[in-house]
């Protein structure tokens, strides 16, 4: 898929790393994708297959690789009252010596916006993620699930071009971990925001995303992209519920073990 008028566009991206030992390894090769304003993609691959980087890459903390990032959107590069993209982490990234408002306002303190438009934004994406009644609570009295609707404000407060999530859900408990996913439904379908979603979770990408670039062992490249047979107003539960997400997800997972194998038969070699 292709967009005409991408909201990014991502060309024959190659990244290598040096190990301690000297060695060069590989952990992206001439990796090309695009996205469309408000397209969610999710990225799915065996470990070591590069997503992580790739996301690093797109959020600005890795500047040694070679290929082309475009960036769409006339004017983005003189918008100071928004970022590029931000980043939700499969941690807790929440700092504990401050209240939620606090969290969600620390995000936006390098853009030019006044203080009456801080305060709006904190307002509007605390509200958003369900935390209205809790601005003034600190991390240690939230649940897990709860600090990470805090992060997701933090990045979503900023207005960014890209919305990056890396594992997001990862460290929660299986039930918390499905009612986020429909929150994040919900507050995707307010934001329309443009997302790269990194993940191991076949179904959690399945539910979520328009779009999946499954990828190879190391060093990662596109082995397949599998548009959803789902429409953007089917919530992930009723997704799960029709036939076709369980016929998706094994196709999807035999994508997936072929490479699984693929990379243990590499570490196993002498």
């Amino acid at each position: 898929m292709t967009a005409s008028n991408p909201a990014l566009r991502v060309a024959k991206l190659r990244k290598s790393y040096l190990t301690q030992t000297g060695d060069v390894v590989s952990a992206i090769t001439d990796l090309s994708f695009s996205l469309e304003r408000g397209e969610r993609i999710a990225i799915l691959g065996p470990s070591g297959c590069g997503k992580s980087s790739c996301l690093r890459i797109l959020a600005g903390l890795d500047r040694d690789f070679y290929g082309t990032i475009e960036w769409g959107g006339e004017g983005h590069k003189e918008d100071r009252t928004r970022l590029r993209s931000a980043t939700v982490f499969q941690g807790d990234s929440t700092l504990p010596w401050m209240s939620v408002d606090k969290n969600i306002g620390i995000g936006m303190s390098g853009l030019r916006i006044d203080s009456a438009s801080m305060r709006t934004r904190i307002d509007k994406y605390r509200d958003l993620v369900g935390l209205r009644d809790f601005a003034k609570a600190y991390p240690h009295e939230l649940s897990g699930g709860m600090r990470q609707r805090v992060a997701i404000a933090r990045a979503l407060a900023t207005e960014p071009l890209l919305l990056l999530m890396d594992e997001p859900l990862a460290a929660l408990d299986a039930q918390t971990r499905l009612v986020m996913q429909t929150e994040l439904y919900r507050i995707w379908a307010k934001t329309e925001s443009t997302i790269v979603y990194v993940t191991h979770d076949i179904d959690e990408a399945l539910s979520l995303c328009d779009r999946l670039l499954v990828m190879t062992a190391r060093p990662g490249r596109a082995k397949a992209f599998i548009e959803s047979p789902f429409s953007r107003d089917v919530p992930p539960l009723a997704r799960r519920r029709d036939p076709v997400f369980g016929r998706m997800q094994n196709q999807i997972w035999e994508l997936v073990a072929d490479e699984v194998g693929q990379t243990l038969i590499a570490e196993a070699a002498p």
